[in-house]
């Protein structure tokens, strides 16, 4: 399937572990996509303790028609970046992305390597075994670390989980389950993102990679373990538990510390 897709565009970009499809219009695109993912590299291997650089190949489609041939699957209303796991792919619709292209494939490289190495599987609709909080702040570790504005823009949503915390607005992980995009206010949104890529923070800065190590490791081996009680052995926390100690970490941190 991935062979007839690399057919379908004629031009090819290689770096590092990462091969990029497109067709000479999108140069310009493929050539930010690449560089994106080369700087966001070095924070790959640390969030995920990779010894070796991560691979991936990303296809850059013009159109759903073109997607839905790449891939013989039709694509869904609001679909924009498609990926197949098993073959390490990532379809991207080039005009219609929520964000960078840059971004984005740092982003859902982030799902997927997080969803290899877990072993993931869907529960149900846009639902993981692993909660979309957890998924996502690992997903966005790199993606938020890369944007050219990071530290506006990481100092902004740090503000933003502060003035939560005060007004008691801060997000609990029961809420955010399911797939973080569904959340209908945008604000509400992007405060669900930006307080996931913190707990991650926080869950880093207390056991560096050890914890996507263990994570990783338990709930591949284990088909039918629970997120909360993996999450329970490595860290003694429940879901509930760790979020008081983030809204505790909320208040009492400045955005520097929190940041780095």
């Amino acid at each position: 399937m991935t062979e007839n897709a690399a057919a379908s565009l004629n031009q090819k970009f290689e770096l590092r572990g990462y091969t990029v499809y497109f067709d000479i219009i999108d140069s310009l695109a493929a050539e930010e996509l690449l560089d994106s993912l080369d700087r966001a590299t070095p924070l790959f291997k640390q969030v995920f303790n990779f010894q070796d650089d991560p691979q991936g190949s990303f296809f850059i489609m013009k159109n759903e028609a073109d997607m839905e041939n790449a891939t013989a699957v039709p694509v869904k209303v609001g679909e924009t970046v498609r990926i197949l796991y098993q073959s390490n792919s990532i379809f991207v619709l080039v005009g219609k992305l929520d964000g960078g292209i840059g971004e984005v494939a740092t982003r859902e490289l982030g799902h997927m390597v997080f969803n290899n190495r877990v072993n993931e599987r869907e529960l149900a609709i846009r639902q993981w075994r692993t909660p979309s909080w957890l998924r996502e702040g690992f997903a966005l570790q790199a993606a938020y670390k890369i944007r050219p504005d990071r530290n506006e823009w990481l100092q902004n949503g740090w503000n933003k989980l502060q003035e939560a915390q005060k007004s008691g607005q801060l997000i609990k992980p029961s809420t955010m389950v399911k797939d973080i995009y569904l959340v209908p206010d945008p604000a509400r949104r992007q405060l669900a993102l930006y307080q996931s890529f913190y707990m991650v923070r926080l869950l880093l800065s207390i056991y560096s990679d050890s914890f996507f190590s263990k994570y990783s490791t338990l709930m591949f081996a284990l088909e039918d373990m629970e997120a909360e009680t993996c999450f329970r052995q490595i860290t003694s926390f429940d879901f509930e538990k760790f979020y008081v100690l983030f809204s505790d970490w909320v208040q009492k941190t400045n955005a520097w510390s929190a940041m780095e």
